[in-house]
């Protein structure tokens, strides 16, 4: 398996991916920061602490949980779509690695580029953040940021669903993305009028409460008492995405069969 997950990783070296990957990382992190770090930003805060916690809520609510999906989309595409675009599927067949062997290589490689996407993210905030606020608590953060890109991960894979199902351009691929991002933020803009079911059955949205609930229970200051009876504990986060993810992996694992035949 570690080899299979190293010629995936060798595949996107090729296309010169994982460098725009890293570069898409500091997207929201830099302009974020400098946003954030304005004098008149910087006084709505009772302190130069809590406003490095207002800084890494905002990185992680918009960089990681609105741009990460879409990374990982394209990331998809390009691992799912290499074999048919270079019409190598009848070689993948005469060497002793069976289909679901690829595609959950292919998945893994697409948790270890969300948790760098992640960390990436959380470093770049915590140097730049240094500058004018009170660096805090980094222990726990790079715990969030890891556990934050392993749920959009898990939270992306419906999404993998679609890419793979539909299989057509690229072009396609990033609109889907799109499509999907603009959803999660249009449920997250509205979490106080619509049903927890709904706020629970889109996985963002879902990682979204679950995120604000922790860092709440964790001393950063969020204001969250409309939205109480809806943040989810950590098992059920893990449950429902665990759920998500597993029928998923299930559904990509027949579709890229049943494109290689």
């Amino acid at each position: 398996m570690l080899r299979l997950i190293q010629c995936e990783f060798m595949k996107l070296k090729r296309k010169k991916f994982m460098l725009l990957v890293a570069l898409s990382a500091l997207l929201f992190p830099i302009p974020i920061t400098v946003l954030m770090l304005m004098p008149q930003e910087i006084a709505r805060y009772d302190s130069k602490a809590e406003a490095f916690d207002g800084l890494f809520n905002m990185v992680l609510g918009n960089g990681v949980q609105l741009l990460l999906p879409c990374v990982l989309g394209i990331i998809a595409a390009i691992l799912f779509f290499m074999e048919r675009d270079n019409d190598t599927f009848k070689n993948l067949r005469t060497i002793p690695v069976t289909s679901t062997q690829m595609v959950l290589a292919k998945i893994v490689v697409l948790f270890i580029c969300a948790v760098l996407f992640s960390v990436v993210s959380f470093i770049v905030t915590t140097v730049l953040g240094g500058f004018a606020t009170e660096v805090n608590g980094l222990a726990y953060k790079l715990i969030m940021a890891v556990k934050l890109g392993i749920f959009v991960a898990a939270g992306t894979l419906p999404l993998i669903v679609c890419v793979v199902f539909f299989s057509r351009t690229y072009i396609f691929s990033v609109l889907l993305c799109l499509f999907y991002t603009v959803l999660c933020l249009m449920v997250e803009c509205v979490f106080v009028a619509v049903p927890k079911f709904v706020a629970w059955a889109i996985p963002i949205p879902l990682t979204t409460l679950w995120c604000a609930g922790d860092m709440v229970k964790h001393g950063i200051n969020l204001n969250m008492s409309l939205l109480a009876d809806k943040i989810p504990s950590t098992f059920e986060t893990v449950m429902i995405l665990g759920i998500m993810a597993v029928l998923s992996v299930i559904l990509i694992d027949w579709l890229y069969k049943k494109r290689s035949e």
